[in-house]
């Protein structure tokens, strides 16, 4: 019989093993996340739309100003009732004016009852949104008690000292988060708000109100107003306290981030340019010193270089899963299977490897025809063929030679971690290759591979459990029973997302780049003032 995440059960009367799954089985991604959030403080993956930061400031500061005896209690369940309905009012607007416009929290809430008004008359806002003990999951448009606010947007709000949050009540700041729920007060009309917030204290909202509330909505034009100006003074500053260095500066990542974006858009012909810009950016540093390029350059090569460095890890425990799901193999049985595979492989690239120091095979890496991108390209392509060891192979051909081909840069790799204290993240590559690489280099290609199995298996089952903690959550996707190994899930390797669609989101939002990916006159003149 086959393991997998449906049938495994605990053995005899034990229940079901619960197994999960999860996008880090070797608890490595941690160190990347890490770096891209120091290069773009204030930015996520989920806060996709610059407006609604100024949306809750200026909700914030409207609910702090409501009389006592107002609808909502001033308390927090109050407060996040309130939020949760303004929410949900600017979903049925950009829905019903801007179907096509993306990352509108509850978007598909909103498209499933479209019709509602046809039926009732309005659209039941109160119904939709206010969350109680007793609502029914999935039955209102967000389940997270405090709306998107509480479950995407706060982190960022407060990196950016825009709010507080005290025992789950959301304040804004006396200084910029003020000044922000004031610059939004200026970009809609009086009617406008006081129209949005009677519909919010009603929790209706009626189809004649879709227009009269059209400058709420996301994609509103607001390049030169006081909301527009702080949003682009926002990105342009320093990263702020939480981000100072170890040698007591404060770093500007962010904007020099924003300069490298829109230097590729300007600089190519390729409208998906910014994609690259890890990869560009990790390309600059390998011929130039730290000293020679902005600090964010050499921030993003760091980053991509801990993404290679775990991609090839994780390409290599892959082909372990794979290869457990093909057949029963004791632990022994299974490394010696590997390693004997692996070498039988990578005989085609250098011969006699078996027996050549690692030190020597690292010299041996012709640089011509082993490339490190070449063997990630090599990675995805055995993946998506289903070949194991192939792609063990190639994982570990990757990871060497990237450990080559960055030899001469980890002493500065070392100092931009620490100076950011990065350096302590578990999985980070300068940990990796010390740990992998570093200490085996007088051993025979032979002993590396097996210790490279050994710790890689070993590695999965500490941080499995370690994330599991004392909960009932399985986060194995391998078990040992009787010293056998028995597969549980194949995840195949993966990058993480470095905030990159957030920043082009941005400034798309701020009229820097049109629907084309093209440089407006804006945001040209802004990468001029940035490169002068």
């Amino acid at each position: 019989m086959s393991y997998n995440l449906e049938s495994y059960q605990q053995p005899f009367w034990a229940k079901s093993g619960n197994f999960v799954r999860g996008r880090d089985p070797l608890g490595v991604q941690n160190s990347s996340i890490s770096v891209y959030a120091s290069l773009l403080p204030g930015l996520t993956n989920l806060t996709l739309r610059l407006r609604y930061y100024g949306m809750y400031l200026w909700l914030l500061d409207q609910y702090d100003k409501l009389p006592e005896t107002n609808a909502f209690k001033k308390d927090q369940q109050g407060q996040y009732t309130f939020i949760r309905r303004a929410e949900l009012i600017l979903a049925f607007v950009m829905i019903n004016k801007y179907p096509n416009e993306q990352s509108v929290i509850g978007s598909q809430y909103v498209s499933e009852n479209l019709n509602e008004i046809k039926e009732k008359g309005f659209y039941n806002i109160a119904l939709g949104a206010d969350k109680h003990k007793e609502t029914p999951k999935g039955s209102v448009y967000w389940d997270y008690t405090s709306g998107a606010l509480g479950q995407y947007y706060a982190g960022s709000l407060i990196a950016l000292n825009l709010i507080q949050i005290t025992s789950g009540y959301f304040h804004r700041t006396e200084n910029d988060g003020k000044a922000l729920a004031e610059a939004y007060n200026k970009s809609i009309a009086m009617n406008t708000a006081q129209l949005f917030l009677q519909r919010i204290k009603e929790g209706k909202l009626y189809q004649v109100d879709i227009d009269l509330l059209d400058e709420i909505a996301l994609n509103k034009e607001y390049k030169n107003t006081p909301e527009g100006d702080f949003y682009m003074n926002m990105l342009l500053s320093n990263d702020g306290p939480k981000s100072k260095k170890a040698d007591q500066h404060l770093p500007s990542q962010r904007k020099e981030s924003l300069k490298l974006f829109l230097s590729l858009l300007h600089e190519t012909d390729d409208t998906k340019s910014w994609l690259t810009l890890p990869q560009t950016s990790y390309q600059t540093c390998l011929t130039k010193t730290k000293d020679e390029v902005q600090e964010a350059t050499f921030g993003w090569y760091y980053y991509y270089l801990n993404e290679l460095a775990h991609h090839s890890l994780e390409a290599i425990f892959w082909g372990f899963l794979v290869e457990m799901d093909k057949g029963s193999y004791s632990l022994q049985k299974f490394i010696k299977h590997i390693t004997s595979s692996v070498i039988k492989v990578a005989s085609n690239n250098i011969a006699g490897i078996e027996k050549m120091p690692l030190k020597d095979v690292l010299k041996e890496l012709d640089l011509e025809t082993n490339k490190t991108l070449d063997f990630i390209d090599k990675i995805d392509a055995s993946v998506k063929s289903n070949e194991s060891t192939r792609g063990i192979t190639e994982g570990i051909f990757a990871f060497l030679c990237l450990y080559r081909d960055n030899q001469h840069k980890l002493h500065e790799a070392r100092a931009y971690a620490m100076n950011h204290f990065l350096h302590k993240k578990r999985g980070n590559a300068l940990e990796v290759f010390q740990t992998y690489i570093e200490s085996c280099k007088p051993v025979t290609f032979k002993i590396f591979v097996q210790k490279l199995v050994q710790t890689l298996l070993n590695e999965h089952i500490a941080i499995a459990y370690n994330k599991m903690g004392n909960g009932t959550k399985n986060l194995l996707k391998f078990i040992i029973e009787d010293n056998y190994l028995v597969h549980i899930e194949t995840m195949k390797p993966n990058f993480t997302n470095p905030r990159l669609k957030t920043l082009h989101n941005f400034t798309q939002d701020l009229s820097l780049i049109n629907d084309k990916d093209e440089l407006t006159d804006a945001g040209q003149a802004l990468l001029e003032k940035l490169s002068a």
